[in-house]
């Protein structure tokens, strides 16, 4: 019932999709063309601060440990720290903070620069996730005409949203943590834009010129669902974005009432 009402809000979409809903009480599952591999756009930044925390725990990196705002850091896009002044000193809890909710590409370059994208894509790779790799910083045009891309897929998504909601890799303490910076989330106009405005939803999002992305955890009646939903070749951002917003009360309606 429910994958047939995702299909029927999908159909006439002119693109590339795939999706993954999974109910980590019930054990429901949905996998739909869980095997294309996208540019991911933002979303890579889930492995960057999956790879933080997890560093964390190591006790090789100190969360308060503070990094100074330089020119050469600023780089466009989403974000405020290029808007602000140079010298200023942020933690790197700040930066993975900024990272996520308003998905600011300056923080993600220095925390890519800070632990480095051999490290990054070490940790991938030692987690088993092979359509995910990171080959370039935010917004290096340059790196990007040469062919060099950031990738992954729904399922590899799904399995590190897994991972911080019930991993054991991590404590629970710091899974707690990632979950709260998810939940403070300001990009909202995707999945949650159609749900309940207290909705409880965790999520990162990704988006360039024919593509849009959304991932996340679900919170509701006790239950959390994993949901991760990719687009791309789209012939307009706008009906990806639409279709979005219908998907995301589609699902949610459903398991509210369950």
């Amino acid at each position: 019932m429910l994958e047939e009402k995702i299909k029927d809000a999908v159909k006439g979409l002119e693109g590339t999709w795939s999706i993954i809903i999974h109910d980590l009480k019930s054990g429901e599952k949905i996998f739909v063309n869980e095997g294309q591999v996208y540019p991911s756009a933002s979303i890579i930044k889930l492995w960057i601060l999956w790879k933080l925390y997890k560093e964390a725990e190591k006790g090789n990196i100190n969360l308060d440990k503070e990094i100074i705002l330089k020119e050469e850091h600023k780089t466009g896009g989403f974000g405020i720290l290029q808007d602000l002044h140079a010298g200023l000193n942020l933690s790197i809890r700040d930066l993975a903070t900024l990272m996520i909710i308003l998905s600011d590409n300056t923080a993600t370059n220095m925390l890519i620069d800070y632990l480095g994208m051999d490290a990054i894509n070490q940790e991938i790779k030692e987690l088993g996730m092979r359509n995910t790799i990171l080959q370039r910083r935010m917004m290096d045009l340059e790196a990007k005409a040469k062919g060099l891309d950031n990738y992954t897929s729904v399922m590899d998504t799904y399995y590190i949203l897994k991972l911080i909601a019930e991993g054991s890799e991590i404590s629970s303490e710091y899974r707690e943590e990632m979950i709260k910076i998810l939940l403070r989330q300001q990009c909202n106009n995707k999945l949650p834009l159609l749900m309940p405005a207290d909705v409880r939803f965790a999520h990162k999002t990704g988006d360039l010129p024919t593509i849009e992305h959304d991932a996340g955890i679900l919170f509701v009646n006790g239950r959390e669902i994993l949901v991760v939903v990719m687009m791309s070749n789209l012939k307009d951002n706008l009906e990806g974005i639409r279709v979005h917003n219908l998907l995301g009360k589609i699902i949610y309606d459903y398991f509210s009432s369950k």
